[in-house]
């Protein structure tokens, strides 16, 4: 007789509430409609989304999609080869993200000033070039864009990050 043991990830959907995983060796599909997100340690393929507050992925050791409309994200990877693409947004909050000093990856980071005109910065202990755009929108006028793109080593992983109305700072470990 074979046993088969399938690893699964974990699903948790809540209304309004805080979800927080203390392991998630398999990946997770984290979603509220209000409450913060923690991840204390991941794996695999991590989809975390709030409504309205903050996500936090302690340590990941695989991949992140990561988006909130009223918070900040924080994310530190641990690990590097292929296998961490992230892409992190928010409306409203800073993002913050923590790397190995040796992460292969291609930047592309882009920051929006919010409603109220006040200017946010990209922060990055990796080379990044950055350019100052304009966009324009329909019933607010124009707002001042930050982009910055770089690669570090071989660029196999891919980082996208955006925000408006919030601060980038990418650091290395």
């Amino acid at each position: 007789m074979t046993a088969i043991i399938f690893l699964a990830a974990i699903h948790m959907f809540r209304m309004g509430g805080d979800i927080r995983v203390p392991d998630a060796p398999h990946g997770a599909w984290l979603h509220t409609m209000g409450g913060d997100i923690v991840v204390e340690r991941g794996a695999g393929a991590i989809v975390a989304k709030t409504m309205g507050g903050n996500i936090d992925i302690d340590s990941l050791r695989g991949s992140a999609e990561a988006g909130t409309m009223g918070g900040e994200i924080r994310v530190s990877v641990d690990g590097n080869g292929p296998g961490h693409n992230l892409d992190l947004s928010s409306l409203g909050g800073d993002i913050e993200l923590t790397l190995p000093a040796n992460f292969d990856g291609n930047f592309d980071i882009a920051v929006e000033e919010g409603e109220h005109g006040s200017l946010h910065h990209i922060t990055s202990d990796f080379p990044l070039s950055v350019r100052d755009s304009t966009r324009w929108h329909f019933f607010e006028g124009s707002r001042i864009v930050h982009a910055a793109s770089g690669r570090s080593g071989s660029g196999v992983n891919r980082v996208h990050i955006s925000t408006i109305g919030g601060n980038v700072t990418i650091r290395k470990k």
